[in-house]
């Protein structure tokens, strides 16, 4: 048992059989919450009164509309109103699969479904990668974003895709790949707002397994921060920017939309709305800006929401919370494995968007970094199983 040895894309051929299944159970219980939706309920529908039925044979929710009027104007050649061009990605997804969209998700979800596979097998070994799969396809809250005309399920997907080839393009001999996943990160980012959080973690995952010298990946690491951080203040309109964060911070709020856990922060000017303007407003007030900070975080890996029922609060409980802690112990068990860190910049980067804006009032901003989480939760129970329960007996004196 443990890690496998570096297997590639030619070498996963042994384990397709093992895909093949997961992939037809992820099919099966997506299909099995498509008629079944008030399973996992979702926020309502927004969109233009009377229109009930959905274009493309998916679940419509809050932000769908929005997603559905994008795709059109760009097959029409119509103008892009703001919030689309946000989502331009998925808005041209849409546009391109319009009736498919679910199965296009799908095919994500199963390409997504391989690469987790993948890199199971690089930090735990066989079982690892079984488990971390099959929690990613069983878990019928994924399988409710499939099939749903939102961002979430393609996102979610190119996360696990976008680390997978991260490590792909970090193997040894393979820097000419580099360029390419690169280019592929750039076009996922443009899914959704926060999606160009991959841009920097992907590149800080690069400079700390690659650069050299301990003084030079921290000049490399500090450029990337700052040059991210001027970016986002001086020229970007959409990413974190997009979500308001100068004013979810001086109203304090954890949830967004929702008193529930709301900071009382000290009195700001709601006029100056700039990141800088943020960034100054949390160094004059630090004790009130991370309580604000830790409440978010509390509330991201919790999980639970208090209009859910109590079922589907305890079901996202018994879920999401050891995923949590075991993937966090896993984190610093494998620590010396880029898988490890591969894991962990994702998880601090999407951790960081909730850190500096708010958490969805359904929850869906945790799924985006919990697959890969789940992968360090699973090899922190292979490490349990081998070091405390399949230990070798001491053999007996004769």
């Amino acid at each position: 048992m443990g890690a496998e040895a570096a297997p590639t894309i030619k070498t996963m051929t042994k384990h397709n059989k093992i895909l093949l299944v997961l992939a037809l159970v992820l099919v099966c219980v997506t299909a099995f919450m498509y008629y079944h939706p008030g399973i996992f309920p979702m926020s309502g529908f927004s969109g233009p009164e009377g229109y009930v039925v959905s274009p493309a044979n998916a679940r419509l929710t809050g932000d769908s509309w929005r997603y559905i009027q994008g795709g059109h104007a760009l097959l029409h050649g119509e103008p892009l109103e703001d919030i689309h061009r946000s989502y331009l990605g998925y808005c041209l997804l849409y546009g391109i699969a319009g009736r498919g969209i679910v199965f296009l998700h799908l095919a994500f979800a199963i390409a997504a479904l391989a690469a987790l596979y993948n890199i199971g097998l690089r930090i735990g070994g066989q079982i690892c990668a079984l488990l971390a799969a099959a929690l990613f396809a069983l878990n019928p809250e994924f399988a409710a974003w499939h099939c749903a005309i939102m961002t979430e399920s393609i996102y979610t997907s190119c996360v696990c895709i976008n680390a997978f080839l991260a490590l792909w393009a970090m193997e040894k001999g393979h820097a000419w790949r580099m360029p390419m996943v690169f280019a592929w990160i750039l076009l996922t980012a443009f899914i959704r707002p926060t999606g160009w959080i991959q841009v920097p973690a992907i590149l800080l995952l690069w400079c700390f397994a690659l650069v050299p010298r301990l003084q030079w990946k921290v000049l490399c690491a500090l450029a990337i921060v700052i040059g991210y951080v001027l970016y986002s203040i001086m020229f970007a309109e959409g990413g974190i920017q997009q979500q308001s964060p100068t004013i979810k911070l001086y109203s304090g709020e954890v949830v967004w939309c929702e008193d529930l856990w709301r900071v009382k922060m000290p009195e700001a000017d709601f006029s100056k709305n700039g990141l800088l303007d943020g960034l100054l407003y949390g160094l004059r007030h630090p004790i009130a800006s991370g309580w604000l900070v830790i409440k978010r975080l509390g509330v991201m890996f919790l999980r639970i929401r208090p209009s859910y029922s109590i079922a589907h609060n305890l079901f996202l409980l018994a879920y999401h919370l050891p995923i949590a802690l075991l993937g966090l112990a896993g984190i610093v068990l494998k620590r010396r494995l880029p898988q490890a860190w591969a894991i962990a910049t994702m998880l601090a980067a999407h951790a960081f968007v909730v850190a500096l804006t708010f958490n969805d009032n359904d929850g869906r901003f945790t799924l985006y970094f919990t697959p890969l989480l789940a992968i360090a939760a699973c090899a922190t129970l292979v490490h349990c199983y081998e070091r405390f329960i399949c230990r070798p007996r001491p053999q007996s004196e004769n």
